[in-house]
């Protein structure tokens, strides 16, 4: 059964084990449990499947001289899915406004934009390289750009451009070949994990219930995530492909990798899978898709910036009892996608942080009412990531579309 179908069908169960269930304590926990184990063992996959891929990769495109075409798609897609995606959420809050469900209604009304606080950076950046990245590679946990940082140097100097280098390449493309080999068994079995992993977000959802008390704000949420992944990032994606692939074949293709990302709110979790039918199911090269995909967790990260974005503007919205100016609505937007860079630093929260040190930048006090967002992070950090699994995707595709590599893959061969 194809993946797209069987992440669909044990989302399905697991809504309806969660309507039977769902009120039973004993049930969320061991939903909660199960779906805990399970994010770890995305770690488990995805740690030595970059460090491998990533390496053997940039040597690969060293060796064909492929490297300066895969940075200029990498960067300007990072920073064109991230605008567009703030600045489109920006629109849909600007004429579709609505109250976020917090429990405070004091707050400042963001008179002051121009008096930012440059000192609210600077710790920002202090555990992004560690002195010793090798003992961060040993202890990876929940940040990434320690194993690429190893990996990068590992893959720029195994270029085979001598013959006493061939059998290390070699050897590092085995190893590479081996990790997709697991990430695509993870990828076939995910949908066991998914029946979990969405249980326990239903349950969640149900034992919470701020969401059923606040319609508009969750029409909201679900209007701009669904125009981010069907409007925004698939005429971005024909633009700058000159419309020669269709975006909508990728979407459906890679509902897999955005179901265990939506559910579990963990990058860690859906990049294994991502990794592994980008290869499998949009016919990128296997370079590509270890190396891409892996950078995106770091720098594609526009749907957590778009959905940081609406939760600041609702706050703002809700605590002062007035809408925020168009100039307010701007200053958030882009303050959004600024942090979103740093956001990989707390993996499960980037919603969260992103949203509280955009309003510490921008120097907006409510007075305690953002801590609201912690109470619906399944839900706010889930929609963030799901848009992100759809952005290194993309991102894949548009790369090996530019590089001449991509190669249509039929509907009997994908997994």
């Amino acid at each position: 059964m194809k993946t797209w179908i069987s992440y669909l069908a044990a989302t399905a169960l697991g809504l309806a084990a969660t309507l039977l269930f769902g009120e039973s304590g004993i049930f969320q926990q061991v939903m909660y449990t199960i779906t805990a184990l399970l994010v770890q063992l995305g770690g488990f996959v995805l740690i030595p499947l970059v460090f491998f891929g990533f390496s053997s990769g940039i040597a690969s495109l060293r060796k064909d001289r492929k490297g300066g075409v895969f940075a200029r798609t990498t960067i300007l897609w990072s920073i064109g899915s991230t605008l567009l995606l703030v600045m489109g959420c920006a629109i849909v809050f600007r004429f579709f406004p609505s109250n976020f469900p917090a429990s405070t209604s004091a707050g400042s009304d963001a008179s002051s934009l121009s008096i930012i606080a440059p000192q609210s950076i600077s710790t920002l950046f202090e555990s992004m390289l560690p002195i010793n990245p090798f003992y961060t590679l040993a202890n990876a946990e929940s940040f990434l750009l320690p194993v690429l940082v190893i990996a990068l140097v590992f893959g720029y100097f195994l270029k085979p451009n001598v013959e006493v280098i061939r059998p290390a390449y070699v050897t590092m493309n085995s190893l590479s070949e081996t990790m997709f080999r697991l990430a695509r068994a993870y990828s076939t079995t995910g949908h066991f994990f998914i029946f979990f992993a969405s249980s326990y977000w239903f349950s969640h959802l149900q034992m919470e219930g701020t969401l059923f008390v606040a319609g508009r704000f969750l029409l909201m949420l679900i209007i701009s995530t669904l125009s981010g992944i069907l409007v925004v990032l698939p005429l971005l994606f024909g633009l700058v492909t000159r419309f020669r692939v269709n975006p909508y074949m990728i979407i459906y293709r890679m509902l897999a990798p955005a179901a265990a990302a939506l559910f579990t709110g963990s990058i860690f979790f859906s990049s294994p899978m991502t990794i592994s039918l980008s290869r499998h199911n949009l016919g990128c090269q296997k370079r590509v898709s270890a190396t891409a995909v892996p950078l995106y967790t770091l720098i594609g990260r526009g749907g957590s910036a778009m959905i940081a974005t609406l939760s600041i503007l609702s706050l703002l919205y809700a605590a002062t009892s007035s809408m925020p100016s168009d100039k307010v609505i701007l200053f958030v937007a882009l303050s959004s996608a600024l942090f979103a860079y740093a956001s990989p630093l707390y993996l499960g929260y980037e919603v969260f942080f992103i949203s509280i040190i955009a309003l510490q930048f921008l120097k907006i006090d409510l007075y305690g009412a953002e801590m609201t967002l912690v109470a619906l992070m399944p839900i706010l950090n889930g929609l963030g990531i799901l848009v992100d699994s759809f952005i290194a995707a993309f991102g894949s595709a548009y790369t090996c579309q530019r590089m001449g590599v991509l190669t249509e893959s039929a509907y009997r061969d994908i997994l």
